[in-house]
């Protein structure tokens, strides 16, 4: 897949219901979306340098896969989703390097702001309104 790092994001989602979704709102958004194996997804980061990487922080593993993922390439940005109720595994993925970590019902709010342009989006204000 060639397209520009800029649109291009990696994401670690073995739940494929929910990769489908992440996939539809990224091929609406013109996004390029490549899916990694959590076995995998370090080197991937690494040789593809996208502009995002996205987590499903339920994945077994997930908490050294961002500390793994932020050794290989540390200025991508990681966001990672959660069960709201999962506050342990929140901090323990922030303490190993996530940037953001969203509640799994925010993320699905803010996917398509998400995919096109990153964390910074989460700060942007909404349109007649404040930012989330």
């Amino acid at each position: 897949m060639n397209l520009p790092a800029a649109r291009h994001v990696l994401a670690v989602i073995p739940d494929l219901f929910f990769a489908s979704k992440v996939a539809a709102t990224a091929q609406a958004g013109g996004v390029g979306l490549e899916f990694a194996p959590p076995t995998h997804a370090a080197e991937q980061v690494r040789r593809v340098a996208p502009a995002l990487v996205l987590i499903d922080l339920h994945t077994p593993g997930a908490v050294a896969l961002v500390a793994a993922l932020k050794l290989a390439a540390p200025a991508v940005p990681v966001v990672g989703f959660y069960s709201h109720v999962e506050t342990a595994l929140r901090r323990e993925a922030l303490a190993a390097g996530l940037d953001v970590a969203l509640p799994r019902s925010q993320f699905v709010l803010h996917l398509a702001a998400l995919l096109a342009r990153g964390p910074a989006a989460l700060r942007e204000p909404a349109p007649g309104g404040s930012a989330p």
